[in-house]
């Protein structure tokens, strides 16, 4: 008997005319031909393409956004539970309370809530998956006003590795509850997320300041000083970018190295005005785009630099420090960038993401001073190259780093690197979690924590 025999959902197979599309994934390197991609509508599907592929003993991925860096949403060879028909949101905006699929996007959610002036902290694409996100912890545009996505959710509907549908909350199966907020999808199929909704917009402060490479240098240092003493409202990502040839950037930039100050106030606009005067005014600036503007416009604001198919790859560290030396560096390996749309991130974390206590969820790295993210992107070239590039930045870096990385932002890490997304006590918790809920690994193809027998086994 066959994995598709007798399932009441949607399936795809290879000879199928939609195959080619529906294996499509956000990230272009990735090239995954699974043998079934099921599209369940409900628990019931859900969990019986689950057991179906079990018993056939097949490699099992789970599709929320397909956004995963690595391709885990896709798998090759076996079967893909695709959540995409999964995709309801549900807004009580009296109660401020959210109900998302695990198919969902983050736009999705944005457009639903977004009207009512409420928001998830979001993260920066509006085409990733809230699941992936949601599971790895959520950082975003609002994270210093708001936290982390997972410190918002509230409860979540989950089939288990035996396919059973159970709820996880701090009432009902609290440890597995306290897994899924950054554990990473390990321990289950998450098909509905419940979500406190924070009050932020309809309208907010943002966009962007651009410098040139020649004055990117004494610009970070400036936005970092600044950052420093900025309120919790005030959330900036420094980018290392290549300006695109698009007439709303200074002709003389376009196709040029350059630095973007992208920020978000997630606070009374006239206060954020006051607030961010400086930073504005500082260079001055080549372009400024900041303005009034609806939070669904911020959610989309870098879709551009993220196009669906592009080739993808990436590295990333949680920095203790970024000196003048650190500074410096970027300024010069971006300026040898060898594709338009790699870019060198960096923001300042801090505000209400470190004011919760790191046993409360699985996100340890609460007290990380900033965020370094190499994103190595290009549509064609030399893959090698593309790739060195990447990680020359990223080892640059590594001096300065804490040591511990944003599982989320993962690729083609040692087992070692998968443990430095949490702390000891952390992965040994986890590690018995998985003992309990998933002892078969049958969610393994991630950033896996493994159950404790195959710890051992190593």
């Amino acid at each position: 008997m066959s994995v598709t025999d007798t399932l009441n959902c949607e399936v795809i197979e290879p000879h199928d005319e939609r195959y080619e599309a529906a294996r499509a994934v956000w990230n272009g390197s990735i090239d995954h031909r699974p043998a079934v991609i099921a599209r369940p509508r409900t628990d019931a599907e859900v969990a019986e393409a689950l057991l179906r592929a079990r018993d056939q003993g097949a490699e099992i991925a789970i599709r929320g956004g397909g956004h995963s860096m690595q391709g885990h949403s896709m798998s090759d060879g076996g079967v893909t539970i695709d959540l995409s028909a999964m995709n309801c949101v549900e807004v009580d905006v009296q109660a401020r309370r959210a109900r998302v699929g695990g198919g969902a996007l983050l736009g999705d959610v944005a457009r639903a809530a977004g009207p009512h002036g409420l928001a998830i902290p979001y993260g920066h694409v509006s085409h990733t998956g809230v699941a992936g996100l949601t599971l790895g912890g959520g950082i975003g545009w609002i994270a210093r006003r708001h936290g982390l996505t997972i410190d918002r959710l509230r409860a979540a509907r989950v089939v288990t590795a035996e396919g059973a549908v159970v709820r996880a909350s701090d009432d009902e199966n609290p440890d597995l509850f306290w897994a899924l907020r950054g554990g990473g999808g390990n321990f289950g199929i998450v098909t509905e997320f419940e979500f406190a909704l924070c009050e932020h917009g309809p309208e907010v402060l943002a966009g962007m300041l651009l410098h040139p490479l020649e004055r990117a240098s004494e610009a970070l240092r400036f936005s970092r000083d600044f950052m420093d003493e900025a309120p919790d409202e005030l959330t900036v990502y420094e980018t290392f970018m290549t300006v695109p040839p698009d007439p709303s950037f200074p002709a003389e930039l376009q196709g040029k190295p350059a630095l973007a100050i992208g920020l978000v106030y997630a606070g009374d606009p006239a206060e954020g005005d006051r607030v961010v005067r400086s930073l504005r005014e500082f260079g001055p600036p080549a372009l400024d785009t900041l303005g009034l503007m609806p939070t669904t416009a911020t959610q989309e604001m870098l879709d551009p630099t993220a196009p669906h198919g592009m080739h993808n790859y990436s590295k990333s560290h949680w920095l203790a420090e970024l000196p003048d030396t650190a500074v410096e560096r970027m300024v010069e390996l971006h300026a040898a960038v060898p594709s338009p749309m790699s870019m060198i991130i960096t923001s300042r974390m801090g505000g209400a993401v470190e004011r919760v206590s790191p046993e409360s969820t699985a996100f340890v790295h609460r007290d990380a001073y900033r965020l370094l993210w190499v994103v190595g992107a290009w549509w064609e070239g030399d893959d090698i190259e593309q790739i060195a590039w990447t990680r020359e930045v990223f080892d640059a870096l590594t001096p300065h780093s804490t040591g511990g990385v944003y599982v989320n932002s993962l690729q083609d890490e040692p087992e070692q690197r998968i443990r430095d997304a949490y702390d000891s006590r952390t992965w040994n918790r986890l590690v018995q979690l998985k003992d309990r809920w998933d002892p078969d690994n049958t969610f393994r193809l991630n950033y896996n924590v493994p159950p404790s027998a195959r710890v051992r086994a190593a």
